[in-house]
């Protein structure tokens, strides 16, 4: 008889247990985390220091076992923790990891496919500067390094080679890179985003956006939380329209689903007749919605999950909607509410993955939605909201 998922998270919760209680994680100590299962119990109170923990334990082993800086761990982990520190000091292993993956020039994972090498500098690019932001307000020097090395990867459309990969939302399109590359360079301190480099990149970002809207609530999600950095790459209409139906799809429990962020039904480019079909099924629309890959449909349930919440929640803060807001307020019940034992957030797998290392991407997003929203006391670096210029 096959021990069910809810056993093995119990048999691996024991397993990381710490040798003594209060001892700091590090590389050399870091248990392996228990696995990410869908019925992992919930947590019988909500506790950031289990959240610290646990993106602590994610981060750290991935990087210990690894060595791989993936999209779905490393970089979150290091835009969220921060806001952490107020709980428990933050781990410095990570954070070196990045600025020797920079300083050296290495793939940053294990053979690395020649497709993500871009993705590579991107993500890693991003995490430092929302990092810098976060903690000293100042651009380090090797994150200045991997933002002009950035520029330097980009192409004549103004977008970066992308990993093809049908794991939504990180790896389907070139979209994600884009928002995600102009990100990192609004968010870096000290004016870099005026810098010659950034504003020749940012013209060629501005260039790609307009001949490629976005086609996913995903996709329009991160070009308003892009907008709110960088000048330019959303209208007022624009920006209204998305609010609007970010909020049409919360969810009757107060969260929100990946499912129906990543829907591609108005991708002109996945219009095919098993989509179609797939769409017709009993339950779509209700159940599940249908991501489109470029070999197979996949049908992703619309229960609410950590990382559509928390990126919901955390892009409408961002975009100015006040903590005061009801949706707001019943999307952060819904957060307290659904931490796991082991102190994260669960979300799927989309697409063909079904190992769901996007719950740890997703947990992180909770932390920043927490802050955002005014549930972690304390502050790191102060914040300073500052749009680039054209």
């Amino acid at each position: 008889m096959r021990p069910s998922s809810s056993s093995l998270f119990a048999v691996g919760l024991i397993l990381t247990a710490p040798a003594s209680a209060g001892e700091p994680l590090t590389l050399a100590n870091v248990p392996a985390p228990p696995p990410l299962v869908a019925d992992e119990p919930l947590a019988r109170a909500f506790s950031l220091g289990r959240a610290a923990r646990s993106l602590d334990i994610s981060a750290l082993h991935w990087q210990k076992t690894r060595k791989c800086a993936a999209c779905h761990t490393l970089p979150p982990y290091l835009m969220a923790r921060p806001y952490l520190a107020v709980v428990s000091p933050e781990p410095p292993e990570v954070r070196r990891f990045l600025e020797t993956i920079v300083e050296h020039r290495l793939e940053g994972e294990p053979n690395l496919p020649k497709d993500g090498v871009s993705a590579v500098v991107i993500e890693v690019a991003a995490a430092l500067a929302f990092h810098d932001r976060a903690t000293t307000g100042k651009l380090h020097q090797r994150t200045r390094q991997e933002l002009d090395r950035m520029w330097a990867l980009q192409r004549p459309g103004g977008d970066w080679e992308w990993p093809f990969r049908d794991t939504p939302p990180r790896k389907s399109d070139a979209h994600y890179g884009v928002t995600l590359a102009a990100l990192g360079a609004g968010l870096a301190p000290d004016g870099y985003a005026r810098t010659e480099a950034a504003r020749r990149g940012l013209l060629g970002v501005r260039k790609f956006l307009t001949a490629h809207p976005p086609t996913s609530l995903h996709q329009k999600a991160m070009l308003l939380w892009a907008g709110t950095h960088v000048a330019d790459l959303v209208t007022p209409k624009e920006k209204e329209q998305t609010l609007s139906e970010l909020k049409a799809v919360q969810r009757p429990d107060g969260g929100w689903s990946l499912a129906s962020l990543v829907d591609n039904r108005n991708d002109p480019d996945r219009q095919t007749e098993a989509g179609r079909t797939a769409r017709l099924e009993k339950g779509h629309g209700h159940e599940f919605l249908v991501y489109v890959g470029r070999d197979k449909v996949y049908r992703s349930s619309l229960a609410s999950d950590g990382y559509a919440t928390g990126l919901v929640l955390y892009v409408l803060r961002q975009a100015g909607v006040p903590t005061a807001d009801p949706r707001l307020r019943r999307g952060v019940a819904w957060l307290k509410s659904h931490q796991r034992e082991s102190g994260r957030w669960f979300t799927p797998s989309q697409g063909w993955h079904t190992q769901h290392r996007i719950a740890n991407a997703g947990t992180a997003f909770v932390v920043l939605a927490l802050h955002a929203c005014g549930e972690i006391p304390g502050s790191p670096h102060r914040e300073k909201r500052a749009v680039s210029a054209p």
